[in-house]
């Protein structure tokens, strides 16, 4: 059953951006209180203008409800045809711009996830009738029409094994572009933690080099002095938060210094023009819907903007201009070099044993789906099966880039093994998508394991 569009909203978009930026909210709302405890607030007052900015957000965020209970899902929508016509129509669209394009696709499809439009692979229409069931089918058949437009305008993206845009970010799609069927949701967020518990996966090395650099990066800001280390720490966890690779995360510490000394230059610029009471609201209030409006267009312009919002937030400008520009670039030059230096020394073998344990995985995922579609009676039973096997196989595809990216001459001859393990787990997936509602035969079963054996043997050779 589709529930309300503003809570789709919640939901959707808001959980995306979460992902984004909840790393970075809880570093600077740390940061933020050991400065209010030494600069003498009342802790207490702090909390409620926060909570009260937090309500206001919320009421506001949710008053277009009252008119458009589904609008958010149709806007999603028609967002998203109006960028694949535009991205069809150029002759030559950039890998910024392909990036930007699949990014919206992906967030879409999360949007009618989370607002009950689709489920198991298809849309609720045809799994619960419902009121809503004519504008449930609509949006779904737009998106996937959308989906097939994107998918045969660009050819990367019918390359199952590659992808050029998602080789340049640090922030991957886990949603298979290449297919033409409507995908199925992400893995519910306990399968997600408990796979993440471990040595080698993506989030732990992440953490790992994160808990470094920020290390790193406050004890030398202390060591020399500057009154802000935990501006060091923030700068260096931005730069490593998603673990990037070496190139990715080279680019975005670029883009951090620089995005990073121009907005300490725009602060600059306000402090000179002495903005307080309502100027300083105003000036507060733009950087932050620019902030809003570069976070997925740029990420050096929205550090600009992001910067001089949080000097100005910090109390700064009551400061004196020349100490507070000098001791900010220096902080930010520090935190730099610490992130780039654990992104370029950390061992290269963990991306390797990230990747090898990413194919166990697969071949764990694949045996139970294998296993489910043994007993049950009908082939819809197994979709949490396909599900994790989807999720495995698109993690799998983005390790094997990242060895690439950071190990070409390994990754060449593990290629053959990344390629069988995808052909496998799809065909595995295929069957799944068009058996629909039947009972798979004995023989049916038997030739997909042979299949799977065969992958199986092909990287054990």
């Amino acid at each position: 059953m589709a529930i309300p569009a503003g809570i789709a909203l919640l939901l959707g978009y808001e959980q995306q951006m979460l992902l984004i930026t909840g790393g970075f909210f809880i570093i600077m709302v740390s940061g933020g209180a050991t400065m209010v405890a030494k600069q003498g607030m009342n802790p207490v007052e702090v909390g409620g203008w926060a909570l009260l900015g937090a309500a206001t957000a919320t009421v506001i965020g949710m008053l277009p409800a009252l008119w458009g209970l589904h609008r958010p899902e149709i806007t999603a929508v028609e967002r998203l045809e109006k960028a694949v016509a535009s991205y069809a129509a150029d002759p030559a669209p950039t890998v910024a711009r392909t990036h930007q394009v699949e990014t919206l696709l992906v967030t879409t499809w999360y949007i009618l996830f989370d607002a009950g439009h689709v489920r198991g692979g298809e849309s609720t229409s045809r799994v619960v009738p419902s009121e809503s069931t004519t504008l449930s089918e609509e949006l779904v058949q737009r998106t996937l029409t959308a989906h097939v437009r994107l998918a045969r305008s660009n050819p990367s993206v019918g390359r199952r094994d590659d992808s050029a845009a998602e080789e340049l970010t640090d922030t991957p799609n886990y949603i298979d572009l290449s297919r033409h069927t409507v995908p199925l949701a992400r893995p519910s967020i306990r399968y997600r933690v408990y796979r993440s518990l471990h040595w080698y996966s993506q989030a732990t090395m992440a953490s790992i080099k994160v808990t470094v650099a920020c290390l790193g990066a406050g004890v030398l800001g202390i060591a020399c002095g500057f009154d802000r280390p935990d501006w060091a720490v923030l700068s260096a966890m931005l730069v490593l938060q998603w673990g990037p690779e070496r190139r990715s995360g080279t680019i975005r510490g670029l883009h951090r210094v620089i995005g990073s000394v121009v907005g300490v230059g725009i602060f600059a610029v306000l402090h000179l023009l002495g903005v307080h009471d309502w100027t300083l609201l105003l000036a507060l209030a733009a950087c932050q819907l620019f902030a809003e409006v570069f976070v997925v267009k740029n990420y050096a312009l929205t550090v600009m903007v992001s910067t001089s919002l949080a000097l100005l937030m910090g109390g700064a400008i009551h400061l004196p201009l020349g100490e507070v520009v000098s001791a900010r670039w220096a902080e930010i030059g520090l935190a730099t070099v610490c992130s780039l230096a654990v992104l370029w020394l950390y061992p290269r073998v963990a991306a390797v044993r990230h990747a090898q344990r990413l194919v166990n995985r697969s071949f764990e995922a694949m045996g139970a789906l294998l296993g489910e579609l043994m007993t049950a009676s009908s082939v819809q039973e197994d979709l949490s099966q396909r599900r994790d096997l989807q999720y495995e196989l698109l993690s799998e595809r983005r390790a094997a880039q990242s060895v690439a990216l950071d190990a070409a001459g390994f990754a060449g001859l593990r290629w053959p093994r990344h390629l069988a393990i995808q052909r496998a787990g799809y065909r595995l997936l295929d069957f799944c998508t068009d058996a629909g509602d039947r009972t798979a035969s004995p023989e049916e079963i038997t030739r997909l394991a042979a299949t799977v054996k065969d992958a199986r043997e092909t990287t054990a050779s």
